[in-house]
């Protein structure tokens, strides 16, 4: 059976979530201290002891006009690592995950959770578009996107 892990990657921490067993559900599995441990290592052996393999990772874009951030060139960097200290075959899927971190945020003032979860709530609601939309939003380069954009204002604008 195929399982899928999800990585939303920040400076200090990255937020692991995973789906359950039977596939329905996402939950959030762990906060990796950067500074306290080995994220490659950590995530290789989450992956080997729960039998993953996919992660999807979320990829940054600036919110207002989809262009790359550093923060786009820190994650890409990770994931280049991450791939060449890799041992397993796993099957790495980058996702835009725009946005995730801010509702990640609201949902867990309205839980009453710990701003510590901010990051695996949002590899969470990564985990939870990839797995439940069928409708995956591939991340992209800037100018995809806003031809990806103008296009669905067209096909809005021709169907009334």
């Amino acid at each position: 059976m195929s399982r899928a892990l999800a990585l939303d990657i920040g400076n200090r921490y990255i937020g692991v979530a995973m789906q359950d067993h039977a596939s329905t559900i996402t939950y959030r599995h762990a906060t990796i201290d950067r500074k306290k441990e080995n994220p490659y290592v950590s995530i290789q052996n989450i992956c080997e002891s729960e039998k993953v393999d996919t992660v999807v990772v979320g990829i940054p874009y600036h919110v207002e006009d989809g262009s790359e951030t550093n923060q786009t060139r820190i994650t890409r960097d990770f994931i280049a690592d991450f791939k060449n200290i890799n041992l397993m075959a796993l099957n790495i899927v980058e996702m835009d995950e725009t946005l995730t971190s801010k509702e990640a945020k609201r949902l867990l003032a309205i839980e009453g959770g710990s701003n510590t979860e901010e990051h695996a709530e949002a590899a969470r609601i990564l985990l939870a578009e990839y797995l439940g939309s069928g409708v995956v939003i591939p991340a992209r380069e800037p100018e995809s996107r806003q031809a990806a954009q103008s296009s669905d204002v067209d096909l809005e604008s021709s169907s009334g």
